[in-house]
């Protein structure tokens, strides 16, 4: 073992692990250049900037003499072209008119990613002349969403013949760009998406303030609810009314929420009971929480009787001169029905 540790390298295979090592390294930049574009398309602001980053960062892990890009719309409409050493103005004109002509020409030849050879350009339907300078063969990749729809394009021109790990690396690439153009238009990245969250977040915080300030609001109520007179504990009553509470100035009552939440201290009850009016005001009653499952307990004042004593029986009564913060006021029904559905009313009454 001692005479294999120490054994000197054979120089063919150290020249052959280090041409592998190479090979590899090459791909691996490549690899992760290609990572790093689709992580930095993420972050881009807008469509502009999209395209100066395909046209001017490709040449990282593909060399090329020019790049061409342009978006579209799902129909096939270009939008904007982009080519690689062309700034916009009216000199660079023609050449950005040549690049939108291979655009539509190719966003119509229904081609997938394919290299391009000279005579497939001389029969392109393109009326602008083929720039002097720029090879007359290259590689297209079109991008497309999951759906099929072409969202635009990338064409790298060089004379030399592209492999097909690289052509697999553009198509990954361009389906990478497509999804950033539709998020860009759709405003869930760059700088639309930005102004969308900010919306987003001042529109919630809006309705929360107007949420909070609604429970300012009073609204006037005057309404008919059900009620019924709280018995007093002690011994068994021999008859209805011997349970009654009858004492002359003070009766306690329980009234169900879609009314009781109206009440507040100085509230006035109206009722009438075998053709004689009583009139109550409230002293006492228990906070609105623990009548969203419960009658709430009230202790009112006898404040108008002609014979002043309290009614013998309670069936309804009239809450007047009463308010009840606007959200309540709103949900005072579907509080009655969930009272309902879990059966709080008849546990009340039966009681």
């Amino acid at each position: 073992m001692t005479d294999d540790v120490n054994q000197t390298p054979d120089p063919d295979t150290a020249a052959a692990y280090q041409r592998a090592d190479q090979q590899d390294s090459v791909g691996m930049r490549a690899l992760a250049g290609l990572f790093l574009l689709e992580h930095e398309f993420r972050r881009v602001p807008g469509a502009p900037d999209l395209a100066r980053l395909v046209v001017n960062r490709l040449n990282r892990f593909a060399p090329y003499d020019c790049a061409v890009f342009w978006t579209c719309s799902p129909s096939g409409k270009v939008y904007d072209v982009t080519i690689s050493g062309v700034v916009q103005s009216k000199d660079t004109k023609p050449i950005l008119d040549w690049g939108g002509q291979l655009g539509r020409w190719l966003n119509k030849s229904g081609y997938g990613n394919v290299q391009l050879t000279g005579p497939m350009l001389d029969n392109a339907d393109i009326k602008t002349v083929w720039p002097s300078n720029l090879p007359k063969t290259g590689l297209y990749v079109p991008l497309r969403r999951d759906d099929g729809k072409l969202r635009g394009g990338i064409v790298l021109l060089r004379a030399a013949a592209w492999s097909h790990p690289v052509r697999i690396m553009l198509d990954q690439l361009a389906e990478a760009a497509a999804y950033t153009v539709d998020a860009l238009e759709a405003g869930l990245h760059g700088r639309k998406g930005a102004r969308r969250g900010f919306v987003k977040l001042a529109t919630a915080l809006v309705f929360l303030a107007l949420l909070g300030s609604s429970f300012l609001i009073p609204v006037p109520v005057n309404v008919d609810v059900p009620a019924r007179l709280a018995v007093s504990a002690g011994p068994p009553a021999t008859s209805p009314s011997s349970s009654v509470p009858r004492a002359p100035a003070q009766i306690d009552m329980q009234i169900p929420p879609q009314g009781a939440m109206a009440l507040r201290a100085g509230s006035r009850l109206k009722t009438q009971v075998n053709g004689i009016d009583y009139v109550l005001e409230v002293e006492h009653i228990t906070p609105w929480m623990a009548g969203l499952f419960a009658d709430r307990n009230i202790r009112a004042r006898l404040i108008g009787a002609p014979d002043g004593l309290a009614p013998p029986q309670l069936q309804f009564i009239t809450i007047e001169n009463a308010s009840m913060p606007l959200p309540l006021y709103v949900l005072r029904g579907p509080i009655a029905a969930m009272r309902s559905w879990f059966q709080l009313d008849g546990a009340s009454k039966g009681g």
